[in-house]
């Protein structure tokens, strides 16, 4: 009961608070203070990203005329960082159960991890550890166990926390940078048989390594799972992936035991070094084959510059499979052309722009949800408040069009005629993408959290 309480108490502090219309409301939210501060100076404009509030001179884009930091309301603990402990978008991102399932999970996990580290203890005793004399023995080999599988943890929440909102838009590409992390593990791992008086050291890197790499896969495996999905059956999708899986790891410890003994046999147990080196270079190109065979449906960045691309060069646009056969698994989406840094802030779009360039982009871009600002061949995209992935792919097609005329730094003159053309060529590409078995709607793309805030 007493836990349920508590439960209770921190669930209704961690919901979001509402903030009423009237004036009797007792502290206006982030967005309300922002329209008040732009209606009472017409000079300025104001972004918002998440709790941060910054306010810009439109004549000196490079000058802050303010910065606040929204402060949170509630116990000052653990549970104070939402940010980390809940989704990006919460909670419209999620179902209305969510947070009390988290809240009973996590002591359920918790007592887990206490059960699974006793377990440990007992089982180096019974392979040795056991006797009176070896006691102290046995309990520095647990913890030092346990001490590796805490740096681990570690890892697995770095990862949550600060990268949760990356794998929905490049799962492939972030599988396969999970790959090099658990492969940088496995080596810190396997070096302990050469230095085992650094066993705490290299085997605890090892497992923060190993962890960093899980903490990717993991998501990225859910997303390829709902993926396969199309009857809405990710229950038998993943667990039919238990059976590839177990069939997989049980051959392995077959082919395992045999590989071991032939090593065991040449009495040189350094060449477990070179074996390994060998099969985990075998599994990670199988890897990678295995995702590049994959041809996902949602629209992210590169996908839309790919069809942006022969769009532009009067091409038909790619269907799902020739798509994802172009798309290049291991670039990042900010490095493929036409290159964009979606969800800038006005100081980093408008750094290295004349005092003027803001004011000038205010009015060219009225009817749009963004500013897009394009130097030395790249774009910067300042995302305005309620922009649809929609707008994000006008944005990408149009700096599509001046990437194609070979445009270096645009003028306002070269923005407009990139405008002009947007206007008059985006609805083809819309049509063509629809027949081609694309969404733009309901694209993907990682844009952050900054936006600019309209004047009211």
């Amino acid at each position: 009961m007493l836990l349920s309480k508590q439960l209770g108490n921190t669930a209704t502090w961690l919901q979001p608070k509402k903030v009423s219309a009237s004036p009797q409301s007792r502290r206006p939210s982030v967005t309300a203070r922002a329209v008040q501060e732009l209606q009472r100076r017409k000079d300025t404009v104001t972004e918002v990203a998440g709790r941060q509030l910054k306010t810009y001179r439109i004549d000196a884009p490079s000058e802050v005329v303010s910065s606040q930091q929204e402060s949170d309301e509630g116990p000052k603990s653990l549970f104070a960082l939402p940010a980390l402990f809940l989704p990006r978008g919460y909670p419209e991102s999620v179902t209305p159960d969510y947070l009390d399932y988290q809240l009973w999970a996590f002591p359920s996990h918790v007592l887990g991890w206490l059960s699974i580290s006793l377990v440990t203890s007992s089982l180096l005793k019974a392979v040795g550890l056991g006797s009176s004399a070896t006691g102290a023995a046995a309990a520095g080999a647990a913890i030092k166990w346990i001490t590796k599988d805490g740096a681990g943890s570690i890892g697995r929440l770095v990862v949550g926390g600060r990268l949760r909102g990356v794998f929905d838009e490049d799962p492939k590409r972030w599988r396969m940078i999970a790959e090099g992390f658990a492969t940088t593990g496995l080596a810190l791992s396997i070096a302990t048989e050469l230095v085992p008086g650094q066993f705490v050291l290299l085997a605890g890197l090892g497992n923060l390594t190993k962890a960093v790499g899980k903490g990717m896969s993991k998501p990225c495996f859910r997303i390829i799972q709902t993926h396969f999905a199309r009857q809405n059956n990710v229950g038998s999708i993943a667990a039919t992936e238990e059976v590839w899986e177990v069939a997989a790891q049980l051959l392995g410890l077959i082919l395992s035991i045999g590989v071991l003994k032939g090593i065991q046999a040449t009495e040189v147990p350094q060449n477990v070094l070179w074996v390994w080196a060998l099969a985990q270079t075998g599994h990670v190109t199988l890897r990678y084959k295995s995702l590049s065979s994959l041809q996902l449906a949602v629209v992210n960045q590169k996908r839309a510059c790919l069809l942006i691309r022969s769009h532009l060069r009067g091409l038909p646009l790619p269907g799902r499979q020739e798509c994802n056969a172009q798309e290049p698994l291991l670039q990042s989406a900010a490095t493929f052309e036409p290159a964009v840094q979606l969800g800038c802030t006005v100081e980093e779009a408008f750094r290295e722009q004349p005092s003027y360039a803001l004011a000038d982009h205010l009015r060219l871009f009225g009817q749009e949800q963004y500013l897009l600002v394009w130097q030395q061949g790249k774009g910067r995209l300042v995302l305005k408040q309620g922009a649809q992935p929609r707008d994000e792919i006008r944005a990408l097609w149009q700096a599509g069009w001046l990437w194609n005329q070979a445009v270096k730094s645009a003028s306002k003159e070269q923005l407009s005629s990139s405008l002009a053309a947007l206007q008059q060529s985006f609805a083809d590409f819309e049509q063509q993408a629809t027949a081609a078995g694309w969404n733009i709607n309901s694209a993907c793309i990682c844009s952050g959290e900054s936006r600019l805030l309209a004047k009211s």
